[in-house]
């Protein structure tokens, strides 16, 4: 027995297999739009340094103190979530297309609402987009805590703002 059974959650004959590469390339290509935050991130931290000349003629890095990171707020705006606005704007257009793939055709949404289920529209067409949804918020509030943590963790404490 399963306890989800996504072909009862799709409009009656679209392909599941299908759906689901999808949506996993989807929230995947969404994710790398995350990596925008590791450049940012290594140029701000770089310029809490600057370069001396020690007693051997090397070139050292040398903290400077006085100097504070950007606040993670302004290295995580704009392009990091640009990927996950996308992805919810082509889950709103997934639920569109779920609707018009009803009215196609032999017009099965006539036989959807004659159902005794009157539901039964509604959950074929909302329930994979509002999940997929739901999954992708999720997934950029992990990976949000992550940059965070890395925020936190590789800034040096006298460069952090207060």
């Amino acid at each position: 027995m399963k306890i989800f059974d996504p072909k009862r959650h799709l409009p009656v004959g679209l392909d599941w297999e299908g759906m689901r590469s999808w949506l996993r390339w989807g929230h995947g290509v969404s994710a790398m739009s995350m990596f925008a935050f590791l450049p940012r991130y290594f140029r701000a931290r770089d310029a809490l340094y600057y370069h001396n000349v020690a007693a051997d003629g090397t070139w050292v890095r040398v903290l400077n103190p006085e100097r504070t990171i950007a606040p993670f707020r302004e290295l995580m705006a704009g392009l990091p979530y640009f990927g996950m606005w996308c992805f919810l704007a082509l889950m709103a257009i997934q639920l569109w297309r779920h609707y018009q793939y009803h009215t196609r055709d032999a017009m099965p949404i006539y036989l959807m609402r004659r159902l005794p289920d009157r539901w039964e529209l509604t959950r074929r067409c909302w329930t994979v987009p509002v999940l997929a949804c739901i999954a992708e918020i999720l997934m950029f509030a992990v990976l949000t805590v992550l940059c965070f943590l890395i925020w936190w963790f590789a800034t040096p404490v006298p460069c952090r703002p207060t």
